[in-house]
């Protein structure tokens, strides 16, 4: 997946200004894709230029303007053709910091291993509950081509996901505190 994928996916359901895309990414892609407004508007930036989507200038009385993105024919074209792809060996790529340094944490002393999966615990239980209050407002999304139940498949993967790893995590502290 790419960044641009994602954004031309949201621009489906409305348009929006790059603020309001951040928000609505991190309201609901943001389990499984990580993305700071700056990218966000670099992206918007270059799928403009390559005609993927259009922006207008909102002018606001109260506000500073803003501008509203909405996604063109290429851009839907785009997105329909990258849903398409089966590529699957690109969606088996597996980076994982935590587990490159697991590997290796055999170099230093024990109690930073276990500190390590302790605070990556932490941020798993903090994201399952997000993800879970996430897929509490799913419902309220209006009815769109973006099928809410697909987004609801989605978030049920990524709070399996977050369970496994707390598991996984639990067992595996407890495996290197009975070390010597």
């Amino acid at each position: 997946m790419s960044l641009k994928h994602g954004l031309l996916g949201l621009l489906t359901i409305r348009k929006s200004s790059g603020y309001d895309l951040s928000k609505l990414f991190q309201e609901s892609l943001s389990f499984f894709w990580v993305a700071n407004q700056s990218q966000i508007y670099r992206e918007l930036d270059k799928m403009e230029e390559i005609g993927w989507v259009v922006s207008s200038k909102v002018e606001q009385d109260a506000r500073p303007n803003k501008r509203v993105y909405g996604i063109t024919k290429e851009g839907n074209q785009e997105l329909i053709r990258w849903l398409k792809e089966g590529n699957a060996e690109d969606l088996s790529v597996v980076r994982n910091p935590l587990l490159m340094k697991l590997f290796f944490s055999g170099k230093v002393e024990k109690d930073h291993a276990v500190a390590l999966l302790k605070n990556y615990r932490a941020i798993c239980v903090q994201a399952r509950a997000e993800i879970s209050e996430q897929v509490a407002g799913i419902g309220d999304v209006e009815e769109t081509a973006a099928k809410p139940a697909y987004w609801l498949y989605a978030t049920e993967y990524s709070i399996r996901q977050y369970d496994f790893q707390i598991k996984w995590i639990d067992e595996t502290i407890a495996r290197l505190e009975s070390l010597k």
